[in-house]
């Protein structure tokens, strides 16, 4: 059940890999998320640049743009869009790496495979 705070949000998710793609968007659909998703981090910018969204969930490790490059395009936005909550997903724990993401601008990691209630929780906790 999508916990009322979330209402009349919109969440952005750029994730390259198809089978990680339905599962994500899979619990998103199931705890009731609106959202967009795309397969690159260019094609993630340039939905940011077209809409408003209220959270961007980013894979790390994608083609054309990976998610620290993604974040730090983000950051470096001179709009209100860089201010976006963005919570990075990574199948590789050995990458996390809290000071490359914090400069880049992330504000969560989320490691593969995670659960629906765990994506859950960190959306909430940043909307």
């Amino acid at each position: 059940m999508q916990v009322q705070q979330s209402a009349g949000k919109k969440l952005l998710v750029a994730e390259d890999n198809p089978i990680n793609l339905i599962i994500v968007t899979g619990f998103l659909e199931l705890s009731g998320y609106v959202f967009d998703a795309v397969e690159n981090g260019f094609d993630c910018l340039k939905l940011l640049h077209e809409n408003s969204y209220d959270l961007l969930l980013t894979d790390i490790s994608m083609p054309i743009l990976d998610g620290v490059q993604v974040a730090t395009e983000i950051r470096a936005m001179t709009n209100a869009k860089r201010k976006i909550p963005i919570i990075a997903m990574t199948a590789n724990a050995e990458i996390v790496s809290a000071e490359r993401f914090v400069t880049a601008g992330i504000n969560e990691v989320l490691t593969k495979p995670f659960t629906k209630a765990d994506l859950q929780c960190s959306i909430e906790k940043w909307l």
